[in-house]
């Protein structure tokens, strides 16, 4: 089972992968609805980087270090290279949420759900249509 610090450091590189990856794609995307969009989610994933880190300095840890640039799956060229991308990232934020909730009590676990929440809607907005278990797609058996 996963650690609360470890979860907590999954969740920190998962913001800041969601802050690189709304920077390029937000860069690329045409549509003057979904670049606000996008500006508005680059926005909520930077607050939450800074909540993360508020939660790691609670328990006397910092954040690790993001890497200096990140691999992207695809190219981003265009509207639906980008929103694929975001829907990636809204995927990978909620499921390193999904599992802060697992471990995670009190106050921490209402705030990391609440999260997993978001992240949930942003996936959603992004795919253009819910799932069934947010934070959880390709994680369940069968």
């Amino acid at each position: 089972m996963t650690t609360l610090p470890t979860a907590l450091q999954a969740v920190a590189a998962a913001e800041n992968a969601a802050i690189y990856g709304y920077s390029l794609a937000g860069a690329r995307l045409h549509d003057r609805t979904l670049k606000g969009a996008a500006r508005a989610d680059y926005d909520v994933h930077r607050a939450q980087l800074q909540a993360v880190t508020g939660w790691l300095a609670d328990r006397a840890a910092t954040p690790s270090a993001p890497p200096p640039v990140y691999e992207l799956p695809q190219p981003i060229s265009d509207d639906a290279s980008a929103t694929a991308l975001l829907t990636r990232l809204e995927e990978s934020t909620a499921a390193a949420y999904a599992d802060l909730v697992a471990v995670a009590t009190g106050d921490l676990r209402r705030a990391a759900a609440l999260a997993l929440q978001s992240a949930a809607v942003r996936e959603s907005s992004w795919r253009k249509k819910s799932v069934p278990f947010p934070g959880l797609v390709g994680r369940l058996p069968g």
